[in-house]
C-alpha cells in the first residue's frame, strides 16, 4: 500500500518520529518530531481521537486538535526505552501490579506529571508488547499492520 492511500484510509493528519539530540556529553533529549515518512512494511501505531464523554474538556480540545496520527512500532518502542529504561515486556513485568507505586514515581521523578502517567506508560507497555490497544487523555492508541 502506498503511504498516502494508508494517511488517507486512517484519516492520519499528522506523522511522527522518535528523535533523540545530543546536548551535551552527559545529555541526551528525547522525543517526537514531525515526518515526512512512514514505513508501511512493519506496523504502525495509529493514535486516533476518542468519543468517548469520559475525557476532559482540555483533552478532549487537545486530540481534536491534533486529529489521527501515526509512528512506527519500531519509534514507540525506543521512545519507551528511552523514557522508561526498559522493554515493555520487562517494564510490564515489574510494574504491571504496581500501578500507584508507578503513578508516585512519575509523580515524583517528572516536573511536568500529569495525573494518569503510570496508567498511560502501563497502556503502552500493553500495546507495544501485546498489541491491546488502549485509551488515555483522549486519544486511542492501537497498532495497525498495514500489510493485511
Amino acid at each position: 500500500m502506498k503511504v498516502s492511500n494508508f494517511l488517507k484510509k486512517q484519516k492520519i493528519k499528522k506523522v511522527y518520529a522518535y528523535h533523540e539530540m545530543k546536548q551535551d556529553k552527559n545529555t541526551t533529549a528525547f522525543g517526537w518530531v514531525l515526518s515526512k515518512s512512514l514505513d508501511l512494511n512493519n506496523p504502525v501505531v495509529v493514535s486516533a481521537v476518542s468519543k468517548s464523554k469520559k475525557i476532559s474538556d482540555d483533552d478532549m480540545q487537545w486530540s481534536t486538535k491534533e486529529g489521527n496520527s501515526a509512528a512506527s512500532v519500531s519509534d514507540y518502542k525506543r521512545y519507551f526505552e528511552a523514557l522508561t529504561g526498559e522493554s515493555p515486556g520487562v517494564f510490564l513485568s515489574k510494574k504491571a501490579d504496581h500501578k500507584d507505586e508507578l503513578e508516585a514515581t512519575r509523580r515524583r521523578t517528572n516536573d511536568r506529571y500529569r495525573d494518569g502517567e503510570g496508567e498511560f506508560l502501563l497502556g503502552l507497555a500493553n500495546l507495544l508488547d501485546a498489541g491491546k490497544k488502549f485509551v488515555k487523555f483522549g486519544r486511542i492508541y492501537k497498532i495497525i499492520d498495514p500489510n493485511t
